[in-house]
């Protein structure tokens, strides 16, 4: 089940712009509209765990690189508010931490370091410079999931160039690695595509 996050479900209300906007001028006033969202969540988290879900697709925006003036907006008005959340989904056996890149680029992730999950899903081409997968595993402590640009061969591609894409990826990745897009696949995306990529990554094709 995706679980977005509640700065997140904020954009969706209210617009991204409007909301931004609120949090530059007055961020404490826009605590409270954060405060009911994530009461609402848990109400959500609770009945999928109820209901038997095996875990979530959890997604966070906020800390992308000059996204707010002062970095303090992310640290004390967003992750306080994804933490309750995702605390509350990690009882659950599986949950995937995405960190979303769709708004903007990071400059690092510094600051999701510590956020539950035990997995970590993001676009790992940081503004500064390509940085490896098992990079990314080794500091978020847990393993990587992703290597495909979704924009990229998996949407676009021949079968010739998915299987070629795919092996370079997994050859590059090494240990504590899932293949998988840097965020959801385009909507357009061919399900033949989507198999095919599965089928190579797991030794299933010429």
């Amino acid at each position: 089940m995706t679980l977005y996050s509640p700065f997140m479900c904020a954009g969706h209300c209210a617009t991204a712009p409007v909301l931004k906007q609120h949090l530059e001028e007055n961020p404490e006033a826009v605590k409270k509209g954060m405060e009911i969202l994530v009461e609402s969540q848990l109400i959500f988290v609770r009945a999928c765990i109820q209901a038997g879900i095996d875990g979530f697709y959890a997604s966070t925006q906020g800390g992308e690189a000059n996204h707010f003036s002062d970095t303090k907006i992310f640290s004390q008005y967003i992750k306080p508010y994804d933490l309750i959340a995702m605390r509350e989904a990690a009882k659950l056996p599986f949950n995937i931490l995405h960190v979303c890149d769709y708004v903007a680029p990071y400059g690092n992730y510094d600051a999701y370091y510590d956020y539950p999950g035990h997995v970590i899903n993001a676009n790992v081409k940081l503004r500064e410079g390509s940085i490896a997968a098992g990079e990314i595993a080794r500091r978020f402590r847990r393993p990587f999931m992703g290597g495909m640009d979704r924009h990229g061969i998996i949407g676009k591609g021949t079968p010739a160039q998915i299987e070629a894409e795919v092996r370079q990826v997994v050859r590059q990745a090494g240990d504590h690695f899932i293949l998988g897009a840097d965020c959801t696949v385009e909507a357009t995306t061919n399900w033949d595509s989507l198999q095919r990529a599965i089928a190579v990554a797991h030794g299933g094709a010429a």
